[in-house]
């Protein structure tokens, strides 16, 4: 897969492509079937596949005061577009000046990239003040508008990218999955942290430090998964403060199942699939401990129940 920056007001020699086009956060069910559709229309004209990403997000373009948190940074998009085989992701730099594109122009970029098929949701908007759609593409001869209707199987609820988010940021993790059609997921370092999982409880940890525009799940405990290399081990992660020890800065830790190697300094990933619990202050170590190895036998139970490559992306 080869990744190209592009400026709409300079764009290199291009091969003939099938693309769909979007800011993806998420790459929930409704942009994987934008995704699929692509890469069938491409196969079935022998085009190039290709998804082009809007860089920044249009929405900091406009709001430059708002912090933004997203669901999938940049680098996390790209390598789970190419999982799924395309040739081409075109990176477009988004800007105020192509943003105040009429239809026509918005066309002229599309037609210069030699786009011949643009796969694109229903209720797809572009060019200045949003007054591009669907059928503006269907009447401009040049182009060949391929809709996906993205509300699935119900009607009345649109999969989208910010219902994504409000269920993570609730620890409405079952609900998030369903609406991804994968496990979410932090990628991040392991790095030291208070070392009281393994000294103090029995339990040692692996703390996560993260991206600080992420999205984290709400406080709590979760079962899922490690994943570490290409390996994927279960784990009881906690999202929280640690309030029976009266901390005050958030934590997000994971005690990895049947596991003892040191993997300080290394990058891993951990997936969401399951919420067991809130985030409690204990009376006493005794009592938190007692607590951990109840939310452990949950853990096993739950994840038991799917392969690992169930929950995944793919």
């Amino acid at each position: 897969m080869e990744v190209i920056e592009i400026s709409h007001q300079k764009i290199p020699a291009l091969v003939p492509s099938a693309c769909c086009v979007g800011y993806f956060d998420g790459l929930h069910k409704g942009h994987q079937l934008l995704l699929d559709k692509t890469l069938e229309t491409a196969e079935k004209h022998g085009l190039a596949s290709g998804v082009i990403l809007f860089d920044p997000d249009p929405w900091t373009i406009f709001h430059p005061e708002q912090e933004l948190d997203y669901l999938t940074p940049l680098p996390k998009r790209l390598e789970m577009i190419g999982q799924k085989g395309f040739d081409l992701i075109y990176i477009l730099r988004f800007t105020k000046e192509f943003a105040a594109l009429p239809v026509e122009a918005f066309h002229d970029v599309l037609v210069q990239m030699h786009v011949r098929y643009l796969i694109c949701g229903t209720e797809f908007k572009y060019a200045c003040r949003n007054t591009g759609s669907i059928e503006t593409l269907k009447n401009d001869r040049r182009l060949h508008a391929v809709p996906v209707d993205l509300y699935m199987e119900d009607p009345s609820h649109k999969i989208s990218s910010s219902t994504i988010e409000e269920y993570v940021l609730e620890g409405k993790i079952a609900l998030a999955n369903e609406l991804l059609g994968y496990m979410y997921s932090l990628d991040g370092t392991v790095e030291k942290g208070y070392q009281r999982g393994g000294r103090l409880l029995g339990f040692p940890t692996a703390n996560l430090r993260v991206a600080p525009d992420v999205i984290v799940p709400a406080a709590g405990v979760y079962a899922g998964y490690v994943k570490i290399g290409d390996r994927y081990h279960m784990a009881m992660i906690n999202v929280g403060s640690n309030p029976t020890f009266n901390n005050t800065k958030r934590t997000i830790e994971a005690h990895i199942l049947d596991f003892d190697q040191d993997i300080y300094g290394e990058k891993v990933r951990f997936l969401f699939a399951h919420y067991i619990r809130g985030e409690q202050k204990f009376p006493s170590v005794q009592a938190l401990k007692e607590q951990l190895h109840r939310d452990i036998m949950s853990t096993r139970s739950i994840l038991s129940k799917n392969s690992v490559k169930d929950w995944c992306f793919s």
